[in-house]
């Protein structure tokens, strides 16, 4: 199930999800899960981080599609439940908007579907 969270001062409406994907920074390139996303920024779970302020790729694949997008990380948010347990942070996307907007449609489109809303709800 899919739930979203939309507090009045975000830009975009945001979705609960759990998709696997790849963060590259700098020479690193880790595993991580996107725990949430919006037309704007994704919210990650990893084991380690990259520090605030450093431009990342973020990799996924949704629906046989490869989907490709830069950022910056906006926060490291060191919240974990115990040792070893992965860390958050959020990345604000930074891609040309028409690009950004081909690439998140189809995953915002299925979030709609699934939670059973229309179109008219994604952005304000």
């Amino acid at each position: 199930m899919v739930q979203s969270s939309y507090p009045n001062r975000r830009r975009f409406r945001r979705w609960a999800v759990s998709i696997p994907c790849t963060v590259t920074w700098e020479q690193e390139t880790f595993t991580a899960t996107i725990s949430n996303v919006s037309f704007d920024g994704a919210l990650i779970k990893a084991k380690t981080p990259p520090s605030e302020g450093l431009d990342v790729a973020v990799r996924f694949t949704f629906k046989d599609q490869g989907i490709h997008l830069q950022g910056r990380v906006t926060s490291e948010v060191i919240h974990a439940e115990g040792e070893g347990e992965d860390q958050t942070f959020g990345v604000k996307f930074e891609t040309s908007m028409e690009k950004f907007w081909k690439q998140l449609t189809p995953v915002i489109q299925t979030l709609l579907e699934e939670s059973g809303e229309g179109e008219e709800d994604v952005a304000d």
